[in-house]
């Protein structure tokens, strides 16, 4: 089943509905902006529609579909939204080698948001992934069910509610150096889970336990494993809390993470892991100009009867010209991830990133933190309004030289092989993007991956070249 969509109907619905949305926003001065829309659309919240008299924001566009009141006191209410997003994408040298590939890919979803009264919600999502390249893991998948739980809320208090989310659902945890979306490719990262949320004030605590689903490329086929004790499907579990504290600024985050792999490899050890991510984390603002975000990961646990010991460091700092010309925004990343340190040991060190999201570590997204430590350098500017730029360049190292190179998520692609070299190369990275409205963006990626001295002595060693210019519509 493909689902294309012939390129000059997207480009009149866009030439179309932009001047639409905008007229629009700018019809009530005295209101304000809707809401962003959410990358996770299960977030988002329609219910200031109820009653258009005390609704603060403007008119935005499909408004008429976002709150279809199913009963006389519009207290139950349908919403209805989706995407979709067009991308070429074009990489000379894959994997170091001399061959190069282009592509095109899209991403159709469509979603339901059923609200039920005060307690009761359920919410749908269905995704198509097109590619016209079928060889590719992650881009394809003719339709399939990408969301689909119950949430059942009580307020407790007037700032405080105690939520428990059933089914398959998206899932991403603070800064994604663990759990993330997966949002590069077609086919987003989704979970077969339970979840309950408590929030009391500012104190919010969490815990779930689910597996990692694992899509497929035809219709429907992508099979719920929660209660199947034989699928290899990865598994999840954690409780974490998030909260201020008193006098400090910032907000703190503590969590402890369970992992289970039935087929896992790092260095020289492959087998079942089951692992165990002890985390704290800090992030916020410091006055109107500086930002941070660091993480200390601490993992244990046992994989093939070796005993795993790992440690990860991260952290992220933004400094802001608020008075200067496109307003520049100066920022510095560091990531530190320990590796194995000798071979046939009973010993494992290399941190296990589990479902990262890769692009956090630099535009190029070839490495992911095992046996990693990187340095990041980058500005954002702001030209116009609503374009941003922003330039990256990062330099990769290997931790230790008795362990390998890692690719996202977590599988090794160069070993050691006795190769004392640590440098794994360079990249500069450039993002534009241009929000033409609330509903419409353009992004274009693009990198330059420069091999170093690692990659030169254990195979092909091509420099890297990616561009993906991508459409983004959604309503």
């Amino acid at each position: 089943m493909k689902i294309l969509v012939p390129r000059y109907i997207v480009i009149c619905c866009i030439l179309y509905l932009a001047p639409f949305v905008y007229s629009q926003e700018k019809s009530d001065t005295e209101k304000q902006d809707p809401p962003d829309l959410k990358s996770n659309r299960a977030d988002e919240d329609y219910s200031y529609l109820r009653d258009p008299e005390t609704n603060p924001y403007r008119a935005g566009f499909a408004d008429a579909i976002k709150f279809i009141s199913l009963n006389s006191k519009r207290t139950a209410y349908l919403s209805i939204g989706g995407q979709f997003r067009p991308r070429y994408e074009y990489t000379n040298n894959v994997n170091y080698s001399t061959n190069s590939e282009i592509y095109y890919s899209q991403r159709l979803n469509v979603h339901t948001n059923i609200v039920m009264g005060k307690y009761i919600r359920v919410f749908g999502e269905i995704f198509h992934g097109y590619t016209s390249d079928r060889q590719r893991t992650l881009e394809t998948d003719d339709i399939d069910i990408h969301q689909a739980f119950i949430e059942f809320k009580i307020q407790t208090h007037k700032d405080n509610s105690l939520s428990f989310r059933f089914g398959r659902q998206e899932l991403t945890l603070g800064a994604s150096r663990l759990v993330g979306n997966r949002e590069g490719p077609n086919m987003r990262r989704s979970f077969d889970l339970g979840k309950i949320c408590y929030q009391i004030n500012q104190v919010s605590l969490t815990v779930f336990y689910g597996k990692e689903v694992d899509p497929q490329f035809e219709a429907f086929d992508n099979a719920i494993s929660l209660f199947d004790t034989d699928a290899t499907n990865p598994e999840i579990w954690a409780v974490g809390a998030q909260f201020p504290i008193k006098n400090l600024n910032g907000t703190n985050e503590l969590y402890y993470q369970g992992f289970r792999s039935k087929a896992a490899g790092f260095s020289d050890v492959f087998g079942e892991e089951i692992r165990h991510s002890l985390g704290v984390r800090r992030f916020g603002y410091l006055g109107k100009r500086i930002s941070y975000n660091t993480e200390i990961i601490y993992q244990f646990g046992d994989l093939e009867n070796n005993t795993i010991s790992a440690l990860n460091i991260e952290t992220d700092w933004k400094y802001k010209l608020i008075n200067t010309k496109w307003c520049p925004t100066i920022g510095l990343k560091f990531d530190w991830s320990t590796g194995d340190k000798e071979t046939g040991d009973e010993k494992l060190q290399t941190f296990n990133p589990m479902f990262v999201n890769p692009a956090i570590y630099s535009l190029a997204a070839v490495n992911t933190p095992a046996n990693l430590n990187s340095f990041h350098p980058n500005i954002t500017i702001f030209p116009v309004k609503h374009l941003s730029i922003y330039m990256d360049y990062a330099v990769f190292y290997r931790t230790t030289k008795e362990d390998g190179l890692y690719t996202p998520p977590r599988f090794q692609i160069r070993t050691a092989d006795g190769i004392s070299e640590k440098h794994i190369g360079d990249a500069f990275g450039i993002q534009v993007n241009y929000q033409f409205n609330r509903n419409i963006a353009f992004d274009l990626r693009t990198s330059y991956f420069i091999p170093g001295k690692f990659i030169e002595a254990t195979g092909d060693s091509e420099s890297i070249f990616y561009i993906a210019p991508t459409l983004n519509f959604k309503f």
